[in-house]
């Protein structure tokens, strides 16, 4: 009885040391993986209150900081959401957006079409296309 335990933890303390290296170099993938989604939710958050409110709703990028926020535009700018991401993650290129910024239309249209390039340590790069329709899709 004693050695089956003694041989379980075996395994367990052998299969740990092999699989801990394998995740710490996969965490920064997996963190750009969910960055990437939320900043897609967040667009299309930012579209749905548009569409629903009919106030011209912004998400608007901080490259310096490496963040974004959702403004609504209305007779004062409200911020709805303010996102700093992860300092593995990075804000590498935004393209074809005027002044870093994704503006809705009142029916779910962008103002400018464009992509916004993230980033991580391993230099693995997920792009996220805004279309002129408004439709947000990750590649």
């Amino acid at each position: 009885m004693l050695i089956d335990v003694i041989v379980s933890i075996g395994i367990i303390v052998l299969l740990s040391t092999i699989s801990i290296p394998f995740f710490k170099k996969y965490q920064p993938n997996l963190k750009l993986n969910g960055a990437a989604r939320e900043l897609a939710t967040d667009l299309r958050y930012a579209q749905q209150l548009t569409v629903t409110e009919q106030k011209i709703h912004q998400v608007v990028f901080d490259i310096n900081n490496n963040q974004y926020q959702i403004l609504k535009i209305d007779t004062a700018t409200t911020t709805i959401k303010t996102v700093t991401l992860d300092s593995e993650i990075n804000i590498k290129e935004i393209t074809g957006l005027t002044d870093n910024k994704v503006i809705f239309n009142y029916y779910g249209g962008v103002a400018y079409s464009g992509q916004i390039i993230l980033s991580n340590i391993n230099n693995l790069t997920i792009t996220i296309n805004v279309k002129p329709s408004g439709y947000i899709q990750l590649e």
